[in-house]
Protein backbone atom coordinates (compact mmCIF):
# COMPACT_ATOMS: atom_id res chain seq x y z
CA UNK A 1 0.00 0.00 0.00
CA UNK A 2 1.66 3.37 -1.09
CA UNK A 3 1.37 6.24 1.27
CA UNK A 4 -1.06 8.28 -0.35
CA UNK A 5 -3.46 5.43 0.54
CA UNK A 6 -2.59 6.63 4.01
CA UNK A 7 -3.16 10.14 3.36
CA UNK A 8 -5.66 11.80 5.40
CA UNK A 9 -7.38 14.29 2.57
CA UNK A 10 -6.87 10.58 0.38
CA UNK A 11 -9.69 9.17 2.61
CA UNK A 12 -11.81 11.74 3.90
CA UNK A 13 -12.50 13.99 0.44
CA UNK A 14 -14.13 11.11 -1.86
CA UNK A 15 -16.54 10.23 0.98
CA UNK A 16 -16.87 13.84 1.23
CA UNK A 17 -17.94 14.12 -1.85
CA UNK A 18 -19.93 10.71 -2.22
CA UNK A 19 -21.62 12.68 1.19
CA UNK A 20 -22.47 15.86 -0.18
CA UNK A 21 -24.36 14.49 -3.37
CA UNK A 22 -26.25 12.21 -1.86
CA UNK A 23 -27.47 15.00 0.49
CA UNK A 24 -28.32 16.86 -2.49
CA UNK A 25 -30.02 14.02 -4.08
CA UNK A 26 -32.09 13.88 -0.66
CA UNK A 27 -33.09 16.94 -0.56
CA UNK A 28 -30.87 18.84 1.62
CA UNK A 29 -30.76 22.44 1.48
CA UNK A 30 -28.25 24.37 0.00
CA UNK A 31 -28.24 27.75 -1.93
CA UNK A 32 -26.18 27.23 -5.37
CA UNK A 33 -24.02 30.32 -6.45
CA UNK A 34 -22.21 30.45 -3.54
CA UNK A 35 -18.50 29.18 -3.99
CA UNK A 36 -16.09 28.72 -1.16
CA UNK A 37 -12.72 27.46 -1.59
CA UNK A 38 -10.40 25.62 0.44
CA UNK A 39 -6.91 26.05 0.33
CA UNK A 40 -4.13 23.82 1.16
CA UNK A 41 -0.89 24.90 1.24
CA UNK A 42 1.25 21.75 0.96
CA UNK A 43 4.66 22.45 0.05
CA UNK A 44 7.11 25.49 -0.79
CA UNK A 45 8.28 26.04 -4.90
CA UNK A 46 12.24 25.55 -4.25
CA UNK A 47 15.10 26.43 -7.08
CA UNK A 48 18.61 26.14 -6.15
CA UNK A 49 17.51 25.34 -2.58
CA UNK A 50 15.74 28.55 -2.60
CA UNK A 51 12.35 29.24 -1.76
CA UNK A 52 10.45 31.04 -4.94
CA UNK A 53 7.01 30.30 -4.47
CA UNK A 54 4.62 28.42 -2.52
CA UNK A 55 2.35 24.92 -3.82
CA UNK A 56 -1.38 24.94 -2.83
CA UNK A 57 -4.28 22.68 -3.07
CA UNK A 58 -7.84 24.47 -3.88
CA UNK A 59 -10.88 22.20 -3.20
CA UNK A 60 -14.35 24.14 -3.83
CA UNK A 61 -17.81 22.73 -4.35
CA UNK A 62 -19.58 24.10 -7.69
CA UNK A 63 -22.83 22.29 -9.29
CA UNK A 64 -23.36 19.51 -6.81
CA UNK A 65 -19.24 18.58 -7.05
CA UNK A 66 -16.50 18.96 -4.73
CA UNK A 67 -13.38 19.79 -7.24
CA UNK A 68 -9.70 19.76 -6.47
CA UNK A 69 -6.64 21.52 -8.02
CA UNK A 70 -2.93 21.61 -7.79
CA UNK A 71 -1.63 25.06 -8.26
CA UNK A 72 1.91 26.44 -8.11
CA UNK A 73 1.81 29.98 -7.65
CA UNK A 74 5.85 30.62 -8.94
CA UNK A 75 5.56 28.91 -12.07
CA UNK A 76 2.52 28.42 -14.38
CA UNK A 77 5.10 25.27 -16.20
CA UNK A 78 5.33 23.63 -12.82
CA UNK A 79 4.51 19.86 -12.63
CA UNK A 80 2.63 20.13 -9.81
CA UNK A 81 -0.18 22.40 -11.54
CA UNK A 82 -3.01 20.26 -12.52
CA UNK A 83 -6.30 20.12 -14.31
CA UNK A 84 -9.55 20.14 -12.24
CA UNK A 85 -9.88 17.33 -10.46
CA UNK A 86 -13.36 15.72 -9.62
CA UNK A 87 -13.16 15.13 -5.82
CA UNK A 88 -15.29 12.22 -5.61
CA UNK A 89 -12.59 9.87 -7.36
CA UNK A 90 -10.19 8.61 -5.18
CA UNK A 91 -7.48 7.90 -7.81
CA UNK A 92 -7.24 10.92 -8.99
CA UNK A 93 -7.19 12.50 -5.32
CA UNK A 94 -3.96 10.39 -4.84
CA UNK A 95 -2.55 11.92 -7.90
CA UNK A 96 -2.10 15.20 -6.00
CA UNK A 97 1.10 15.60 -3.59
CA UNK A 98 -0.31 16.34 -0.53
CA UNK A 99 2.60 16.54 1.33
CA UNK A 100 2.80 15.61 5.15
CA UNK A 101 -0.70 16.77 5.24
CA UNK A 102 -0.99 17.65 9.15
CA UNK A 103 -4.39 15.53 10.54
CA UNK A 104 -5.35 18.14 13.00
CA UNK A 105 -5.03 21.48 10.56
CA UNK A 106 -6.80 19.43 8.26
CA UNK A 107 -9.43 18.44 9.44
CA UNK A 108 -9.98 21.79 11.28
CA UNK A 109 -10.21 23.35 7.82
CA UNK A 110 -12.30 20.94 6.61
CA UNK A 111 -15.12 21.27 9.65
CA UNK A 112 -14.89 25.39 8.99
CA UNK A 113 -15.05 25.00 5.21
CA UNK A 114 -18.60 22.61 5.87
CA UNK A 115 -20.04 24.86 8.14
CA UNK A 116 -19.23 27.44 5.78
CA UNK A 117 -21.50 26.08 3.44
CA UNK A 118 -24.46 26.12 5.61
CA UNK A 119 -25.77 22.19 5.13
CA UNK A 120 -28.57 20.78 7.12
CA UNK A 121 -26.31 19.17 10.12
CA UNK A 122 -28.57 16.32 10.61
CA UNK A 123 -29.18 15.26 6.92
CA UNK A 124 -25.54 15.64 5.85
CA UNK A 125 -24.10 13.36 9.20
CA UNK A 126 -26.79 10.83 7.81
CA UNK A 127 -25.29 10.98 4.38
CA UNK A 128 -21.72 10.90 5.39
CA UNK A 129 -23.28 7.50 7.45
CA UNK A 130 -24.58 6.11 4.66
CA UNK A 131 -22.16 6.55 1.86
CA UNK A 132 -19.83 4.90 4.18
CA UNK A 133 -21.80 1.72 4.30
CA UNK A 134 -22.60 1.43 0.68
CA UNK A 135 -18.75 2.40 -0.70
CA UNK A 136 -17.46 -0.76 1.97
CA UNK A 137 -18.12 -4.20 2.03
CA UNK A 138 -20.00 -4.62 5.32
CA UNK A 139 -19.07 -6.30 7.71
CA UNK A 140 -15.61 -4.67 7.72
CA UNK A 141 -12.68 -7.27 9.58
CA UNK A 142 -10.09 -4.42 9.68
CA UNK A 143 -6.26 -5.74 9.19
CA UNK A 144 -6.29 -5.95 12.99
CA UNK A 145 -8.92 -8.79 13.42
CA UNK A 146 -11.49 -6.09 14.82
CA UNK A 147 -15.10 -6.60 13.30
CA UNK A 148 -17.35 -3.85 12.32
CA UNK A 149 -21.50 -4.66 11.31
CA UNK A 150 -21.82 -0.95 10.13
CA UNK A 151 -19.66 2.65 10.06
CA UNK A 152 -21.72 3.85 12.96
CA UNK A 153 -20.74 1.07 15.27
CA UNK A 154 -17.24 2.07 14.00
CA UNK A 155 -17.75 5.60 14.20
CA UNK A 156 -19.22 5.13 17.89
CA UNK A 157 -15.84 3.07 19.37
CA UNK A 158 -14.13 5.35 21.52
CA UNK A 159 -16.10 8.47 20.94
CA UNK A 160 -15.01 11.62 23.10
CA UNK A 161 -17.50 12.85 25.36
CA UNK A 162 -17.65 16.20 24.65
CA UNK A 163 -18.32 15.52 20.76
CA UNK A 164 -22.12 15.93 20.97
CA UNK A 165 -24.51 17.36 18.48
CA UNK A 166 -24.93 20.11 20.73
CA UNK A 167 -20.79 20.43 19.78
CA UNK A 168 -21.10 20.81 16.42
CA UNK A 169 -17.72 21.50 15.50
CA UNK A 170 -16.45 18.81 18.02
CA UNK A 171 -18.56 16.12 16.11
CA UNK A 172 -18.49 16.79 12.80
CA UNK A 173 -14.44 16.78 13.19
CA UNK A 174 -14.81 13.33 14.62
CA UNK A 175 -17.20 12.23 12.29
CA UNK A 176 -15.02 13.35 9.23
CA UNK A 177 -12.04 11.56 11.34
CA UNK A 178 -13.74 8.55 11.58
CA UNK A 179 -15.13 8.35 7.73
CA UNK A 180 -11.29 8.77 7.00
CA UNK A 181 -10.10 6.16 8.78
CA UNK A 182 -12.80 4.01 8.27
CA UNK A 183 -11.92 4.39 4.11
CA UNK A 184 -8.47 3.92 4.93
CA UNK A 185 -9.08 0.41 6.80
CA UNK A 186 -11.34 -1.13 4.21
CA UNK A 187 -8.82 -0.40 1.33
CA UNK A 188 -6.55 -2.32 3.23
CA UNK A 189 -8.19 -5.22 3.31
CA UNK A 190 -9.43 -4.58 0.04
CA UNK A 191 -13.29 -4.01 0.80
CA UNK A 192 -13.55 -0.82 -0.52
CA UNK A 193 -15.98 -0.76 -3.14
Amino acid sequence: MSKADESHPVNAIPPLAWALELYLKAGGKYREGKMIELIFPVEDHKEMMRKKGSHDIYMWFSKGKINLRGRCNYDKACSFNSERIDGADREAVKTLEWGEARADTFFKAIRKWINRLDLDFVTFIRALNTVCDKRVEIPLTTKYGRTFEKFDEYRRNRWPEDATPDNRDKFIEEVLVRVSFWIQSAHQVGALK
